[in-house]
């Protein structure tokens, strides 16, 4: 009997986490295929410039190829830090779920590890939730972290604003609970 409800405690911490882990996928999409797109479009506009404008298309080219640069290292840099911190939180997890197969837990062991399992895919769920809100609403790709009543949001540069601060700020505190004085808000370099 006993060991049904762990396998069935064990059975709906993995499904939960693989839609935690669905939903982040969905909401926090590659930014390269954005940037890509963006790439096509400046293109376009540059290739439609340049009949346009006989004078000085090279010079447009070379705006439109340092402006695309600029948009792939930001791409990078917002992926790369979503893919350590998912990596992190595999770690935590894993960790987490080699606890509660060990065999001589007692219950109360059980349910804390059972809280613990359910606070972090909480916490990754809130996370991917509040960057896909902040993305719509202010057009700059983000990352947010949460560390229990703290957040940190890094923003794309030359993203901020006092406008997209107040939006910001507004959206972690009606999705987050956690307070403006304890919210800090960074542009990436």
């Amino acid at each position: 009997m006993l060991m049904k409800k762990k396998q069935l405690l064990m059975a709906t911490l993995v499904i939960a986490l693989g839609a935690a882990v669905a939903v982040n996928w969905y909401y926090t999409k590659n930014p390269l295929e954005a940037s890509t797109e963006t790439t096509s479009v400046t293109e376009e506009v540059s290739g439609t410039l340049g009949e346009s404008l006989s004078v000085g298309s090279s010079a447009v080219d070379q705006n439109v190829t340092e402006v695309t640069q600029s948009v792939m290292a930001n791409a990078d840099f917002f992926t790369k830090e979503r893919l350590k911190r998912d990596e992190a939180y595999d770690e935590i997890i894993e960790s987490i779920e080699d606890m509660a197969e060990k065999e001589n837990i007692s219950q109360q062991e059980e349910e804390k590890i059972t809280a613990l399992l359910a606070n972090y895919s909480r916490n990754m769920k809130t996370q991917s939730d509040t960057e896909s809100l902040i993305t719509a609403k202010t057009g700059s790709d983000c990352i947010v972290v949460i560390n229990g009543e703290a957040c940190q949001i890094i923003m794309e540069k030359n993203s901020l604003n006092d406008t997209v601060i107040l939006q910001i700020t507004e959206i972690i505190e009606k999705n987050t609970n956690i307070s403006a004085k304890n919210l800090t808000i960074i542009e990436a370099k």
